[in-house]
């Protein structure tokens, strides 16, 4: 449940920490309620007022915080990439063996698509307005650089080491590793009765996150992984 985005009336009169402490956690519970509304609706189908009354604070707030519907949107963009980001670089793939490390991004990718329905739902609405709002974020490309330059780097010690036998572009391998994670689940109202299966299955999907791994390592000249 939401907790209101603001105090008492007749409250006591704040220090300027406290006052900053609120600020930050009024502007948090506003983006994660609007992230389900973006989620769940795309940007045109949601509304201020759902967002406003389901965290408890008025339009006022949302304006003063972030400007506007766009940029609360954007605010909310910047917010989903930067968790799984922040999620992403626990991985560290600056240590041990390229192969366990290339094996812990493959299932790391996998599981975070198939557990987070928002990240997937948001992707998938803005992608269905050709990146119009996400092209319009300061952070996006410089908050994913640091990923592209660790799996550059992860390849080039699997590759020098003689453990991968190709040394692909770091965006076309983790490409192809979202792809594989992914595709199947936003395609899987029709994929399920092209294919004749329940793509949510979670036998079916332990069954393809294996299959992804195969794909990628065997890809690099990983055998018997």
């Amino acid at each position: 449940m939401a907790a209101k985005c603001g105090g008492s009336p007749n409250a006591p009169t704040k220090s300027p920490k406290f006052r900053s402490r609120d600020a930050t956690r009024t502007q948090a519970e506003i983006l994660a309620v609007a992230i389900d509304e973006f989620a769940e609706h795309g940007f045109h189908g949601a509304r201020i007022d759902r967002i406003t009354k389901a965290a408890k604070c008025n339009s006022r707030m949302i304006y003063h915080y972030f400007g506007g519907k766009e940029q609360l949107y954007i605010a909310a963009l910047e917010d989903i990439f930067q968790q799984i980001r922040d999620q992403e670089a626990q991985l560290n793939f600056s240590v041990g063996d390229p192969v366990t490390k290339l094996n812990e991004l493959v299932e790391f990718t996998f599981d975070y698509f198939k557990n987070n329905a928002d990240f997937r739902k948001m992707t998938r609405n803005e992608n269905a307005l050709n990146g119009m709002y996400i092209a319009r974020s300061a952070v996006m490309r410089d908050m994913s650089e640091p990923l592209i330059v660790a799996i550059r780097n992860l390849v080039e010690r699997g590759y020098s080491s003689g453990v991968f036998s190709r040394k692909p572009d770091p965006a076309q391998l983790y490409l192809s590793i979202v792809a594989l994670s992914a595709h199947h689940l936003n395609n899987a109202a029709t994929l399920g009765i092209v294919v004749g299966q329940n793509l949510h299955d979670d036998a079916w999907q332990e069954e393809r996150r294996q299959h992804a791994k195969d794909v990628i390592l065997s890809y690099l000249g990983i055998q018997n992984h």
